[in-house]
């Protein structure tokens, strides 16, 4: 039988399906697809997805899955802005491998206090068997003590290490996004068993809060794509907000005549 927070995923999915996909998706499709490629191939990061998988909770709705598309799309944006640094092209492709590996381990304690500098520190202790010199390494654990939003970030020294996680924060605040409204919301409140109509409550007031991430993109890239995915996040998330009072009306009901 079809638990309450599968009826909303279905029923959030079927709004999202009538809206666009981000132009992200085709303005960069190439680096996406070399993104993708290289993910696949190189043995270093399928070693990381492997360690990540055993870490990760889907707990928070930032599981295996969150990770994997932060990985990927972090590592096509550090491909794009490689070339604005006027990176040789081996070196552009190491980065989006750097940005793919921040972003397959930047939410190892997502359930913790302060998670991304605990993150960053758990995911010094898993880096210690691959063959990643110190200096790059510190890329990914920049990157990863940068990712989170509403605090002021570090500024890194080294240029190639600022846009590593730059690149970072961005793909995973494309997260806020659809994906928000889609899937990670209701895991989140699936992990807690969380009853739907305080959710509804707090609705529009949390929609205020993720429309303040608009400003927050870092690459340049970002600050091109990013905002798009946060509006068209924000008008998925009205609808499913006009479904949800219609959906629970009966239980509206009865709260007010308690």
């Amino acid at each position: 039988m079809q638990d309450i927070y599968d009826e909303m995923i279905d029923a959030s999915r079927a709004i999202a399906a009538s809206f666009p996909q981000p132009r992200f998706y085709f303005y960069c499709k190439e680096p996406l697809d070399l993104s993708r490629s290289l993910y696949d191939e190189d043995s270093q990061v399928q070693k990381c997805r492997t360690l990540a998988t055993n870490e990760l909770k889907n707990d928070f709705g930032h599981g295996v899955d969150h990770s994997e598309r932060v990985a990927l799309e972090a590592g096509a944006l550090a491909y794009i802005e490689g070339e604005r640094l006027c990176l040789e092209e081996s070196f552009r492709r190491e980065v989006c491998l750097l940005a793919q590996i921040a972003g397959l381990l930047h939410d190892l304690r997502r359930s913790e206090k302060d998670h991304a500098q605990v993150s960053s520190f758990a995911a010094s202790k898993l880096l210690q068997g691959f063959s990643i010199s110190p200096g790059k390494e510190e890329y990914i654990l920049q990157a990863i003590a940068n990712h989170e939003a509403f605090t002021e970030p570090k500024k890194i020294d080294s240029s190639v290490g600022q846009m590593i996680s730059d690149a970072l924060y961005d793909a995973d605040k494309f997260r806020w996004g659809p994906d928000n409204f889609t899937v990670t919301l209701w895991q989140m409140l699936r992990s807690r068993k969380a009853p739907i109509l305080p959710l509804i409550h707090r609705f529009p007031k949390g929609m205020e809060g993720i429309s303040w991430i608009k400003k927050t993109f870092r690459t340049e890239t970002g600050k091109i794509y990013g905002p798009e995915f946060i509006d068209l996040g924000l008008k998925i998330g009205e609808k499913i907000y006009q479904f949800l009072r219609e959906r629970f009306s009966e239980e509206f009901q009865q709260e007010k005549a308690e």
